[in-house]
């Protein structure tokens, strides 16, 4: 039997929500801190620095993150080279930990669509968005890995959004990303950025045919770590038994 505790946030947003941290103990025994961007404000790289200051007395684990809209693009080589931490910009790492292989796809993610700040500031941003997915959907191969994770920071279905305005939807995420989620597979899925949504979704494959019936309908979680909305930092347990892999969701600490 193999396990692995792994923590889960994003949108700390620097200052303005960094309090909840500070109020949060020590996790014991974490292994792996998934950052899901928005860790700081307009690109204010102090702040930055002050949340993952905050997160190492927390975790003390390896971290992993992606970009968030409040990390801008100019600035991306500048927070890779800061604090230790292995950001995935549409890319994929795979690693050892604990008798498990882990593999984890992270993106920024995409707008059905973009706000309209991007409609105005950058013209190419549809295709951007369109060869994102593109992107995604390739990298999402299991290989070999005991352990596939997908991590983003905008919203991967509308499910989690529910509690947020219906006619913002689509500024804050993209539900493309539901059927290659279903079609891939992952184990886990993360994402942050809808501060007043939903903590968890479920989304499933829709029996289409007669082929479909009496087929095992594929069921994934998509996990919402938004800060403001958690208050807390999400906790999971990967642990595999028997060659079967459970995921549960836990209490930090």
């Amino acid at each position: 039997m193999y396990s692995m505790k792994i923590g889960a946030v994003g949108d700390v947003h620097g200052r303005k929500f960094l309090e909840i941290l500070k109020e949060q103990r020590k996790i014991e025994q974490l292994e792996l801190l998934l950052l899901a961007g928005d860790l700081t404000d307009s690109n204010d790289l102090d702040q930055f620095d002050l949340a993952i200051d905050e997160l190492r007395r927390i975790g003390g684990a390896p971290m992993v993150g992606v970009f968030g809209n409040e990390e801008y693009d100019e600035s991306h080589q500048e927070y890779r080279k800061r604090k230790n931490i292995t950001f995935l910009d549409d890319e994929a790492m795979t690693f050892e930990r604990e008798g498990m292989k882990v593999k984890i796809v992270g993106t920024t993610g995409s707008l059905d669509r973009p706000t309209w700040w991007q409609r105005t500031k950058l013209p190419d941003i549809w295709r951007r968005y369109q060869l994102r997915i593109e992107k995604v959907s390739q990298l999402l191969t299991r290989d070999d890995a005991d352990l596939l994770i997908l991590l983003a920071h905008y919203a991967l279905t509308y499910k989690t959004l529910v509690g947020e305005k219906e006619d913002r939807y689509s500024e804050m995420g993209s539900r493309r990303f539901e059927s290659i989620i279903l079609e891939t597979g992952p184990d886990i899925v993360l994402h942050a950025h809808a501060h007043g949504g939903t903590r968890t979704a479920t989304i499933l494959k829709e029996q289409k045919s007669l082929e479909d019936f009496g087929k095992e309908t594929r069921k994934i979680t998509v996990y919402n770590v938004s800060l403001p909305l958690t208050r807390s930092i999400t906790c999971l347990d990967a642990r595999k038994e028997e060659g079967n892999l459970h995921i549960t969701r836990m209490e930090c600490g």
